[in-house]
């Protein structure tokens, strides 16, 4: 039972935010057909950033695209939480074997048809480090050669893992959450990302709360 309520969950929101999340998909196509990799992060962390990288996998597999989830946030992996999977093989492990021949025994089927995920794994003593690696960027080599799109789930921007993240990807995607973030804080966000050179795609306001509905949605703004 509690399998289903929590797939339950992010598929609920899929269907609740059905037409901002195509918007979000549609905008970013408009500005980047050729996309294969995609980071999302944030200025801090629970401003939804890893709940929309589920929904979103599952948005793009609607199109039956080939959806490829790595969870690289190491501090905070909820990815196998949300699609109530397995943690105890992942990224970081992947990363200490340094083989790409064990790629395929790390990534797991999901509930969502054409959505698959690379969780975290345990959590390593040296995540920076590991990211740091070589082998990193050729396993993002790897999985956009086999997958139409990878998202990849990265800690708040702050944090030196993202910002290698965000130099190997081909686009960057930020989440604000609605009267959280402060437009000084934004522009810390993007100032870091920058010296990271990494190419910002656009920002998605997040938990807005409109008249008459009291749930969160999706917003886009570029």
């Amino acid at each position: 039972m509690k399998r289903q309520r929590k797939n339950r969950n992010i598929r609920d929101l899929v269907i609740k935010n059905a037409e901002e999340l195509r918007l979000v998909r549609t905008n970013i196509g408009f500005i980047n057909k050729e996309m294969k990799s995609l980071m999302l992060t944030s200025y801090s962390p629970a401003e939804g950033k890893s709940t929309l990288v589920a929904c979103m996998a599952a948005t793009y597999a609607q199109q039956d695209k080939k959806v490829l989830i790595i969870d690289a946030d190491f501090r905070r992996p909820t990815q196998y939480q949300k699609l109530e999977l397995s943690n105890q093989h992942g990224l970081s492990m992947l990363l200490q074997e340094n083989s790409l021949t064990e790629l395929d025994d790390f990534i797991q089927e999901t509930h969502f048809p054409n959505v698959y995920l690379l969780p975290a794994g345990p959590l390593p003593p040296n995540p920076t480090e590991l990211l740091e690696k070589e082998f990193f960027q050729q396993i993002i080599q790897e999985t956009t050669g086999v997958f139409d799109l990878v998202l990849i789930d990265a800690p708040p921007a702050g944090i030196a893992d993202t910002q290698i993240v965000a130099n190997i990807v081909d686009n960057v995607l930020v989440v604000v959450e609605d009267n959280r973030v402060k437009k000084t804080q934004l522009k810390q966000t993007i100032h870091v990302l920058e010296q990271a050179d990494a190419t910002i795609i656009g920002f998605v306001l997040n938990k807005v709360k409109r008249k008459k509905r009291s749930s969160s949605d999706y917003y886009y703004n570029y």
